[in-house]
């Protein structure tokens, strides 16, 4: 397998992973990660293995993910990072500590829990139109665009899938490997088993979000336990995106009263 994990660097400083969420890529994180190398640290933003520019495997699964990071941090030397994952990023950052509780400095969670997200509000839809799409079949990607329009899916959803696609040899294709991606969204959206621990975490969550319930605080401070939280105003799902000032905030002030 080519393990060629292509990511953005800024900065220099206390390092910070950020890993993107299902069909991210780093490119989505540049103004974030911008901001806080501005703030003194080593911003590192993958792309996620079957995402955007980085190799892709046969299968997903959250253990291997986190293997692979947690390689890539140690082979560039990394001194106590500080992990940011948002959902699916989240949940493989969360995997990343329980296989080395003791190398972070912090975690912080973007609108995400451990809990399994397998049920119809979360993707079902949607994965099973992505299964349905061969981009070759297509012209260009905007009959693509025009098509996701006519089957209703959510303008959000849309512009991240087409970020997933790309034009070779004068046709439409899959940039990511989407076709695993979908096929596997079970896995993706299984439970993650968390061994408890100390590390100090912060969870930034989205006011109009479902991903994180009041209901879920507790469970998650039962196995973190050294939790904080900060609900992001006037945002869904994508926090950094639909209210990157008080994101941004949250992070830097909770970052900064770290020992």
């Amino acid at each position: 397998m080519n393990m060629d994990l292509f990511f953005r660097e800024y900065g220099q400083g206390e390092p910070i992973i950020i890993l993107h969420g299902w069909l991210g890529m780093s490119d989505h994180w540049l103004s974030i990660g911008k901001f806080l190398s501005n703030q003194g640290y080593n911003v590192i933003i993958p792309d996620l293995p079957n995402h955007g520019k980085s190799f892709h495997t046969q299968e997903f699964s959250y253990k291997e993910m986190a293997e692979i990071m947690n390689c890539f941090c140690k082979g560039k030397e990394l001194v106590r990072p500080i992990l940011i994952g948002h959902s699916m990023g989240g949940k493989i950052a969360m995997e990343m500590i329980n296989q080395a509780p003791d190398y972070f400095k912090s975690l912080i969670l973007v609108d995400i829990h451990f809990k399994d997200y397998n049920d119809p509000n979360h993707h079902s839809e949607l994965t099973k139109q992505l299964r349905e799409i061969n981009p070759s079949t297509f012209s260009s990607l905007k009959d693509i665009l025009h098509y996701l329009e006519e089957k209703d899916i959510d303008k959000g959803w849309i512009a991240l899938i087409i970020k997933n696609l790309h034009i070779k040899n004068s046709k439409p294709c899959w940039k990511s490997n989407l076709p695993m991606l979908a096929l596997e969204t079970e896995k993706v959206m299984q439970e993650i088993e968390i061994i408890p621990n100390n590390i100090p975490t912060l969870l930034l969550r989205g006011e109009n979000s479902d991903y994180v319930s009041d209901k879920d605080i507790d469970s998650l401070k039962n196995v973190y336990k050294n939790l904080e939280e900060v609900k992001i105003k006037n945002s869904g799902h994508w926090v950094h995106a639909d209210n990157p000032t008080q994101f941004l905030s949250s992070v830097v002030n909770y970052l900064r009263l770290l020992p």
